[in-house]
């Protein structure tokens, strides 16, 4: 489970089932188109990053790319697939609970944050996952075997 702060909001993530992960990296695969080549080794950068310099910078690239791939999407999946990238954080609410994160209820007096939780979310559900298949699938460590 990670927590961040982002736009005054706590937010955070837990790991979610690996079937849901999958589906959704075959979503943003598919949507990503040729793209998605980078996602992998920025959200394993971004795993890897040791300074909150290189965090931020790396973070950058991320929303960069993922308003990329968002543009390539017809209106109705976009929505779809921001809203269950996003509904997949928790926010904490004012009495202390956690909720799951609704993207209207939660960010449509915020829409300048959605991006940014977007990029939380997928940075927390496959940050590790892109990060050990990297160096699992690397020309090096294939060489050395």
């Amino acid at each position: 489970m990670a927590e961040r702060k982002i736009a005054g909001m706590e937010i955070r993530v837990d790991r979610p089932l690996a079937t849901q992960a999958l589906k959704l990296q075959a979503r943003l695969m598919r949507a990503a188109g040729g793209a998605a080549d980078q996602l992998p080794t920025i959200l394993g950068e971004m795993r890897g990053a040791q300074s909150d310099e290189a965090k931020q910078a790396i973070g950058v690239k991320l929303i960069g790319l993922l308003t990329d791939v968002f543009a390539r999407l017809g209106p109705d999946e976009y929505v779809g697939l921001v809203g269950d990238i996003v509904g997949m954080a928790k926010i904490k609410r004012p009495s202390g609970q956690y909720d799951f994160m609704d993207l209207d209820g939660d960010l449509s007096l915020n829409l300048g944050a959605i991006i940014p939780v977007a990029a939380f979310v997928l940075k927390e559900v496959f940050g590790d996952f892109f990060s050990g298949a990297l160096g699992s699938g690397s020309r090096g460590t294939m060489g050395a075997a």
